[in-house]
């Protein structure tokens, strides 16, 4: 008896006498394939709605922090955003890129970190103040 080359399914040919064994085994071969595709698929199906779940949660976070008063305080958001809004008293702050030095507002990984004072009063640490932002993914 022959078979398929790839999935190696018995091919009955003309001279051989009616057996339903090689029928059967293809069933099984078959349904055995169709099954580990199946759930083949429903992992990866399940993976990517675990992960598409995860991307329209954080697209972006709004919250509030309190000042320490000091410069480089480091808020962790558990992501590292493209963009940073931070509310004060004076105004609205946004950066967007990576940390560079003197900068009151910059990105860090998992988060940002805000200063105290620029040199210009410009002020998002203050000792107990609480400060409102919004990161964006």
């Amino acid at each position: 008896m022959q078979q398929t080359k790839t999935y190696k399914l018995n091919l009955i040919e003309t001279s051989d006498t009616f057996s339903p064994d090689p029928l059967n085994e293809n069933t099984e071969k078959l349904e055995a394939e169709v099954s580990a595709e199946a759930a083949a698929r429903q992992s990866g199906d399940a993976a990517l709605e675990a992960r598409v779940t995860v991307l329209e949660a954080r697209r972006f976070v709004a919250g509030t922090y309190k000042g320490n008063g000091i410069d480089d305080q480091l808020i962790n958001l558990g992501f590292t955003p493209i963009a940073v809004l931070v509310q004060s008293s004076v105004g609205t702050w946004m950066t967007a890129g990576s940390a560079s030095p003197g900068k009151i507002l910059t990105i860090q990984d998992g988060g940002f970190t805000v200063g105290d004072n620029n040199g210009l009063g410009i002020r998002l640490n203050s000792l107990n103040g609480v400060y409102p932002y919004l990161a964006i993914l």
